[in-house]
């Protein structure tokens, strides 16, 4: 069995394409057909996406309209089964001299439940990158590109088709803002090439006018103590490096941010 989640998400996006994107969200085809043009003889080639870009968008829509937005662990949960599960998360130590009738859902469920909850079993089996990634509980995907494929326009592409849904469902789930980080002055600069993508180019015209009238980009300049936006508005496109974020939750406990904000108490 493939233990590539790319692989396998990759063949899932093509039966999705095939059925012309079905889902409970009509507007997300009309996108995805708007990002080709035909030349009369059937013959389709991208408007201004590349490839990889585009399968890339693909992919990320495929995760949120139909697998429901899973974490990472629960989208592998629903590609693997058992030996397979531990495999892919690297625990493949772990049950490797087991006759196989010994590894049964219910003895992978132990020692996922063990990874989570016994402190001791983690320290002893150095699990803690494990349990990280099993207890997100939110999803966590990352988009890899070559270098020099686009990755800024990846970007905004799908920033501009998360609002222009949002816009289209005002009702459903869809993003209302969003925070882009870069981890330096130098890509910051380049960052900025996000108000530049022809966001017509990906947007079919109805879908254009509502987002481009609707969307506000906002970097963030040296000596800010804050980010200059109407506080609860929503279709900002901020961009900031990571030195210029601080994380503050009032009233917290001893938790990721409380621990996340005492490692940073000393930046600006």
């Amino acid at each position: 069995m493939d233990l590539f989640i790319p692989n396998q998400l990759k063949e899932k996006v093509k039966e999705w394409r095939k059925t012309d994107y079905r889902c409970n969200y009509p507007a997300i085809s009309e996108i995805f057909d708007f990002n080709f043009i035909e030349d009369g003889r059937e013959n389709r080639t991208l408007r201004y996406l590349r490839k990889a870009q585009f399968e890339a968008l693909e992919t990320y829509w495929y995760l949120r309209l139909v697998e429901k937005t899973p974490s990472v662990f629960g989208l592998s949960k629903k590609f693997f089964s058992a030996k397979s599960l531990l495999e892919s998360f690297g625990l493949k130590h772990m049950v490797e001299n087991l006759p196989e009738e010994v590894i049964t859902p219910g003895f992978v469920n132990k020692i996922i439940e063990n990874i989570l909850y016994d402190d001791k079993f983690v320290k002893d089996n150095k699990l803690d990158t494990v349990r990280e990634s099993l207890s997100l509980k939110y999803p966590s995907y990352i988009l890899a590109l070559a270098m020099g494929a686009g990755k800024t326009i990846l970007v905004g592409s799908i920033i501009a088709t998360e609002f222009a849904m949002s816009l289209e469902y005002p009702d459903a789930n869809f993003v209302k803002n969003a925070l882009v980080f870069a981890p330096g002055k130098t890509i910051l600069g380049a960052l900025k090439e996000i108000s530049d993508v022809p966001y017509d180019k990906i947007l079919p015209e109805r879908l254009y006018k509502q987002f481009i009238t609707t969307v506000k980009f906002t970097y963030t300049r040296d000596g800010e103590k804050d980010i200059p936006i109407i506080r609860e508005s929503s279709f900002n496109i901020i961009v900031t490096n990571t030195e210029k974020i601080r994380i503050r939750k009032e009233s917290i406990k001893a938790n990721l941010f409380s621990k996340y904000e005492k490692a940073t108490d000393s930046k600006p």
